[in-house]
């Protein structure tokens, strides 16, 4: 008996020392960014993709003597770079992933050829490519220091956005909707222009091909879950009594309505108005509404503070009472009498009260009666056009300036002590001085009061220097903007589960494609990533699961790598250097520059892209007359043969006329990220055709050179990416273009600074006065 114990107590110690050892072999526990990089370090190993090849062909070294001109292809790391933020842990993890997004650039700039070449080896690295390796580990240190707490497991993330009802759409628990106490608060007459109001009265003019009575209620009461109708009926009772609908036993129009799951595990109701949309006007354009893209027009100092601040409307729509003459418009599906009288809410004297078409004798029970909105319905094309300019107009009585207001289709305040943006129902305010920023908010406040706009105070931030906004994280030490970790974080989980499984539907992938494209707003050059993406996505049957052909792959696992880059400075500078590039047809390429100084790159960037805005110079002896154009020109006191030739070179091959100007503008680029000085700088360049400025500025073209022009795009995007510049062009037309005679092989020398200076005078005094604006 005592040897059998002995036995077992030999046995068990050896088994815990086999345990110990086995541990102890294995290392601690792997972390979720570890297991990450190691999924896609197998795959990159293993795949044809051309993304992984050019990950695994990209050359490697250091910096050594000689002269390497352009940026592409740099280099992979070997170790981490010293001047580069160092990770605490898991450098080997760092190293992998700032390889990783090197390789998507390399790919990137090679226009994303399926048949391309291996890279080759190259040089050494130059100094401009090793700001851009250091460039690009600040930036991954940073997204995995953000995405790693909260990184879950991968596998089977994307099927969050497989499943049919991905927009979390789910039946109607009718105590889950929140809702105002009294609806219909808020008159939207006293906020927006008359001219607006007047439009949305009559129903005549916002329905103009609606004759008569539309067959847009023919449709049962929706019987088939009971438990769901249950919560609809008890939501309609709860909507009658705070006023935000009425009963009508006839109504023109009706929709259905579903619920959208809230974070908080709240619900949201919509009213799905599509088929109403489609016979209605179509709506204005919102005014002055923001985007991501939008926070890069913020322009911060060094060592300049930014306070940040937050109002949010709480139940806006819900609050935004709509013209009585379109309440028989905004039905939704109908409910008997005795359904709503079963709700446990309401009295037959509370439905008589609400009724507007009929009689209290015509309430039977088996009366059917359709509820309709009072106010603006969240699903009609019309209401976010309301609520914007509603949101806008309390912004304006509080004070604040209208060209401060950011949006992409104005014009930007010369000024940015106070910037404001307006996104429905959120206000975002930016100040440089907390007692403005104080007077603003109080003032802001006091008109929803006034207007009878109920505030989500739980949302409020005041003059804070960091805060939440647009689905984006911002903040003020260091002045920067990047995606919210947990959605940075859905992106990354569902694109490494679709790469390695590379299956879905196409509805799925449209899905996810809206989100990865509100964020490649904060980086538009990454648009041109996508192609065969969006053909995949619009496949018929798009419910049904099927392979994704290679080139959607290569797409994505490119989107994938370039993620740490979405993070964008606003404390940039402008480069001091104005810049202007041409191409001809007959020749080739033009690049000229001036060195202006930043603070008048700064007022010129300001016209970057703004529709109606370009650039005249002080016209010389020699140039073009000038050809009346439409729109406002701003006149700089330059002559054009003050701009030194920074390129002028032939073409190699003809081409479509905006592919050879987009082909201008990318020369422009590399000869900018030439010199590591200038890299992180915003960088304004002059060009004389508003087809290139589109195309680049959007990231993709429609052209008919779409193929080519999208190797251009891809190629400008890889070097503003890695160079971390912020490109804006302006136009100017190409009677003006310094780079008109460059592009065409002339040559002229710069005249001497005095001999100049007597000319711009000269010129101005000669000038007749047909200029609005001068930048002087």
């Amino acid at each position: 008996m005592i040897r059998h114990i002995l036995t077992l107590r030999l046995r068990t110690v050896l088994e815990r020392r086999k345990c110990s050892s086995d541990s102890q072999a294995k290392g601690p526990a792997q972390s979720a960014i570890s297991s990450l990089g190691g999924a896609l370090d197998g795959l990159l190993r293993a795949s044809s993709l051309p993304c992984a090849r050019a990950v695994r062909s990209a050359p490697s070294g250091q910096r050594a003597a000689g002269r390497c001109r352009d940026l592409f292809p740099v280099p992979l790391l070997s170790d981490w770079p010293q001047a580069a933020p160092k990770p605490e842990t898991e450098v080997e993890t760092h190293v992998f992933f700032a390889n990783f997004c090197i390789g998507a650039l390399n790919h990137l700039n090679g226009g994303m050829q399926h048949d391309a070449l291996p890279l080759a080896a190259g040089r050494a690295c130059s100094l401009a490519q090793q700001s851009a390796v250091e460039h690009v580990c600040s930036r991954v240190q940073g997204f995995l220091s953000r995405i790693g707490p909260q990184l879950g497991d991968w596998k089977g993330a994307f099927a969050s956005f497989e499943n049919q009802h991905a927009a979390t759409y789910e039946p109607i628990r009718g105590d889950a909707v929140d809702l105002p106490v009294t609806a219909g608060t808020c008159a939207p007459d006293k906020l927006i222009p008359p001219a607006l109001w007047q439009e949305v009265q009559d129903p005549g003019n916002l329905f103009p091909e609606a004759a008569g009575v539309v067959d847009l209620t023919g449709f049962p009461p929706d019987m088939q879950d009971m438990r769901s109708r249950q919560g609809y009926v008890r939501l309609v009772a709860r909507e009658l009594q705070c006023g935000k609908l009425r009963l009508r036993r006839r109504a023109k129009a009706a929709a259905r309505v579903f619920a959208a799951s809230k974070t908080t595990g709240r619900q949201r109701k919509i009213w799905d108005g599509g088929l109403l949309s489609e016979v209605a006007k179509r709506p204005p354009k919102p005014a002055r509404l923001a985007n991501p893209a939008s926070f890069l027009d913020i322009v911060v100092q060094p060592g300049e503070a930014l306070y940040m601040s937050k109002r949010d409307a709480s139940t806006y729509f819900d609050a935004l009472a709509s013209p009585e003459s379109l309440w028989e418009w905004f039905g939704q599906e109908p409910v008997f009498v005795h359904e709503l009288l079963s709700a446990g809410c309401l009295g037959e004297k509370e439905l008589q009260a609400a009724l507007d078409d009929a009689s209290a004798s015509e309430l039977l029970p088996g009366t059917l009666l359709y509820p309709v909105n009072t106010v603006w319905p969240m699903g009609f094309s019309w209401s976010s056009c309301i609520a914007q300019a509603c949101t806008l107009g309390c912004a304006l009585q509080a004070g604040v300036q209208e060209d401060c207001i950011l949006s992409l289709d104005d014009p930007l305040p010369e000024c940015q002590r106070e910037l404001c943006m307006i996104a429905t129902d959120d206000t975002l305010l930016f100040h440089r001085d907390t007692t403005q920023g104080h007077s603003t908010l109080q003032k802001l406040d006091e008109s929803f009061q006034a207007n009878g706009i109920p505030r989500n105070q739980a949302k409020d931030v005041t003059l804070q220097t960091c805060m939440t906004g647009l689905g984006c994280d911002l903040s003020s030490q260091p002045p920067m903007v990047q995606p919210e970790s947990s959605k940075l974080c859905r992106l990354v989980l569902g694109l490494c589960d679709l790469v390695q499984q590379p299956r879905c539907s196409p509805n799925g992938l449209s899905r996810f494609l809206g989100l990865l494209q509100w964020f490649f707003q904060l980086q538009r050059g990454m648009f041109s990533i996508l192609d065969r993406s969006y053909a995949f996505a619009r496949l018929d049957a798009p419910n049904e699961k099927r392979t994704l052909p290679p080139g959607v792959q290569d797409e994505l696992l490119t989107s994938l790598g370039l993620l740490p880059l979405l993070a964008n400075s606003l404390d940039r500078p402008f480069l001091p250097q104005l810049l202007a590039c041409d191409a001809c047809p007959e020749y080739g390429f033009g690049v000229r520059g001036l060195q202006c100084g930043a603070r008048r790159v700064e007022q010129i960037g300001r016209l970057a892209e703004r529709r109606g805005d370009y650039i005249r110079l002080v016209p010389g002896p020699d140039d073009k007359p000038e050809v009346q154009r439409i729109g406002q020109p701003h006149r700089l006191p330059y002559l054009q043969s003050e701009f030194s030739t920074l390129i002028s070179c032939k073409a190699k091959r003809p081409g479509h006329a905006s592919l050879l100007e987009c082909h201008g503008v990318l020369l422009t680029v590399k000869w900018v990220v030439r010199n590591a000085q200038r890299h992180h700088h915003r960088v304004v360049i002059l060009v004389d055709a508003k087809a290139a400025i589109g195309s680049v500025s959007k990231g993709r073209s429609s052209a008919r050179a779409a193929r080519a022009l999208r190797r251009v795009l891809r190629s400008i995007a890889a070097h503003a990416l890695a160079a971390d510049l912020l490109l804006r062009l302006v136009y100017i037309p190409s009677e003006s273009n310094p780079a008109d005679l460059p592009s065409r092989g002339v040559r002229r020398k710069r005249p001497h600074p005095a001999t100049a200076a007597k000319q711009r005078a000269m010129q101005r005094k000669a000038q007749t006065p047909r200029l609005k604006t001068t930048l002087e």
